[in-house]
């Protein structure tokens, strides 16, 4: 892939010892980079460094095209309370757009814009009437409007219902067809489905990045829960004789766990081991690989050098 951004050593801190510290990341186009960590890492200070809302101390941030657009919608995203959605999105594309181009495309395009993001049926409510949920739709609304490269979504789930959120990973994963995301979020669950890449950040610096795959599995045990369609045909002990390379335990007469010493061995063995039960599998798990967990070992691990 093609970097769309690099962020190059960037530092800034703030009196009382908040901000960042040496960040470096590369962010590349037509993919989502989640920068996650704990309230208070500087995430937001980054985003706004990178926004060109507030300026580094030292370092760098490098875009592919010299006149990218970025756009950036905060966590709470704020417009005056008397416009309408329409109204408010149409100011934002008619700010970034040329004086000859804004009368014949605003209207238009801004409509487009608020139906992607769910909004077209209240397009002339006024944002008084909105919920904080609606607010943020309308906040993605108005930045996806410029058509950026760059698109940048600081907590874009945090007042969303269910349904809501569903609605955000579908723009999200439409979107990144076009260009470049960064979001942020604290709902895990929700970086693990969209994020391409993730850049764990700790006390204003990188503690590790790398693919959603390999942050899933960094510092994970390798042991699996086999959930099983009928008991096993053979015990733990002649199992254990039939694939030494494993241990295996029954929880319950149809739920065993499976440990190896590497992931190289379970990659060699872990077929060998399912078909040694000699029963119905129904399911497979590798235990704690999910994004919350992963997080925890990363943090936990950080915290203990």
């Amino acid at each position: 892939m093609t970097a769309a951004l690099k962020v190059g050593d960037l530092t800034r801190i703030y009196p009382g010892g908040g901000g960042i510290r040496g960040i470096d990341f590369t962010a590349d186009e037509r993919a989502v980079t989640a920068v996650i960590g704990p309230n208070g890492a500087g995430k937001t200070v980054l985003f706004s460094i990178i926004a060109g809302l507030a300026r580094p101390e030292s370092g760098t941030v490098e875009f592919a095209s010299p006149n990218a657009r970025v756009a950036y919608c905060p966590d709470v995203p704020q417009f005056e309370s008397w416009l309408t959605a329409l109204e408010v999105v149409e100011i934002s594309l008619a700010m970034s757009r040329r004086r000859e181009d804004r009368a014949r495309i605003v209207r238009e395009t801004a409509r487009e814009a608020l139906e992607a993001c769910g909004l077209g049926s209240v397009k002339d409510r006024r944002v008084a009437d909105f919920s904080r949920g609606m607010l943020q739709r309308l906040g993605i609304a108005a930045a996806l409007v410029t058509d950026p490269e760059i698109l940048i979504l600081d907590e874009p789930n945090s007042a969303l219902d269910p349904i809501g959120r569903a609605d955000v990973r579908g723009i999200i994963t439409a979107q990144k067809r076009h260009r470049c995301i960064l979001l942020s979020s604290h709902m895990l669950s929700e970086v693990e489905q969209l994020a391409d890449h993730i850049v764990v950040i700790d006390q204003g610096r990188v503690i590790t990045q790398g693919t959603t795959a390999s942050i899933l599995t960094e510092g994970i045990a390798p042991v699996w829960t086999i959930r099983l369609g009928a008991p096993a045909q053979i015990s733990a002990a002649d199992l254990a004789v039939a694939v030494p390379e494993a241990r295996f335990e029954f929880d319950a007469d149809m739920l065993c766990t499976v440990r190896f010493p590497r992931f190289e061995s379970a990659a060699e063995h872990l077929v060998t081991a399912l078909q040694t039960l000699r029963t119905p599998i129904i399911e497979v798990t590798l235990r704690d690989r999910d994004l919350d967990a992963s997080f925890a070992r990363i943090v936990q691990n950080q915290e203990h050098r």
